[in-house]
């Protein structure tokens, strides 16, 4: 074999190294597409060290549950933004599964494109959905999830027939793959076709009262090796100071966007935190109210004073903050926070 031969062999060898076929079309993959997908392998072999706090580890044996049993095929967690359901559950997986017998999605998605990632990844050991409320608003889409959840005769059966010429995939294929969900909330929830999707799965709605989200945000600055002493007692005393109940979409990534600014300088760390957090000012006000006076009829009439609403929005903010008082599940409520964090300041304090 001459060299021209040889030098055109290797040419072709590599070359089909980058076709990606689906059905009976060939794609020729451009360096961007290369580089993108070498990105997402990199991401998912990345593996990093996670701390199962005790607030997690009902979601965490859940997981590892799914991936034993023989009787569920999928789980869902719901719960509001930013409380750690994806960090989770995408550190669950990486510790338990190689990155290639696990797929991720996250956003919107049409019915065609759900059916094709279903399809495409149908014999891994887990896919998960992330971040996919359209899903349930979409009956197709839901039908398509219906399918990939439930046993039909010792089968999961996934169906959609397409009129689009973009479908290359057969009406019908057997899903071998779990299935993950993960969304902030299932749009009409007591639907009976939803109710008739969730009952297919393992469901856990994860939530954190006030109370909960600030001592697991004490014992994430406490566990961050990357932050100093002097660091630590800022970011607890912005956080005590200027988080409250009024605090718009509290979460774990307002503790991010703080640790953030401390970074970058502690002396203007408490002025940007407080230009970019958000407080319900209604909802503040009525929570001085009751801390003001311990009357009802006076709780009523500050409120009304300071926001010129009704005695009827008063009632209805007042009730939605009891709720939240409450522990979103039967749980015992955990201390003080702010009492915790200030004995801890003083303790850390007297050892400089």
């Amino acid at each position: 074999m001459n060299k021209e031969t040889e030098e055109l062999k290797q040419l072709l060898e590599d070359g089909s190294k980058d076709i990606n076929v689906k059905g009976e079309i060939a794609e020729l993959k451009s360096s961007e597409q290369k580089q993108a997908e070498k990105e997402i392998q990199d991401w998912k072999d990345k593996k990093v060290e996670y701390k199962i706090i005790k607030q997690f580890k009902i979601p965490h044996e859940l997981l590892k549950c799914l991936l034993n049993a023989k009787d569920y095929e999928g789980l869902i967690f719901t719960g509001e933004g930013g409380i750690g359901k994806t960090i989770l559950t995408l550190s669950s997986i990486k510790q338990s599964l190689k990155s290639d017998e696990w797929e991720y999605q996250n956003g919107y998605t049409t019915p065609l494109k759900l059916y094709e990632f279903f399809y495409q990844n149908r014999n891994k050991k887990v896919i998960i959905l992330d971040d996919v409320e359209g899903i349930f608003q979409n009956k197709i889409s839901l039908a398509i999830l219906k399918g990939a959840l439930w046993n039909t005769d010792g089968e999961r059966i996934c169906q959609y027939s397409s009129k689009s010429d973009k479908a290359t995939m057969p009406e019908k294929f057997v899903m071998n793959a779990k299935v993950i969900v993960l969304c902030n909330h299932i749009p009409r929830e007591n639907d009976s076709s939803t109710r008739a999707m969730m009952s297919r799965t393992i469901f856990y709605r994860m939530g954190f009262s006030f109370n909960e989200k600030m001592n697991i945000c004490e014992d994430f600055i406490e566990d961050d090796k990357c932050l100093s002493k002097e660091q630590k007692i800022i970011i607890i005393d912005i956080l005590t100071k200027r988080v409250t109940r009024a605090t718009k979409d509290f979460n774990f990534r307002t503790l991010r966007k703080l640790i953030t600014f401390v970074n970058y300088n502690p002396r203007k760390a408490e002025e940007l935190f407080i230009a970019t957090t958000e407080k319900d000012e209604d909802k503040e006000i009525c929570i001085r109210a009751t801390q003001l006076y311990s009357m009802v009829k006076e709780q009523i009439n500050y409120f009304i004073e300071k926001t010129g609403k009704s005695r009827r929005t008063f009632f209805v903010i007042k009730k939605k903050i009891s709720a939240e008082v409450q522990l979103i599940r039967d749980v015992s409520i955990t201390p003080n926070s702010k009492e915790k964090i200030n004995e801890r300041r003083l303790k850390n304090n007297g050892k400089n």
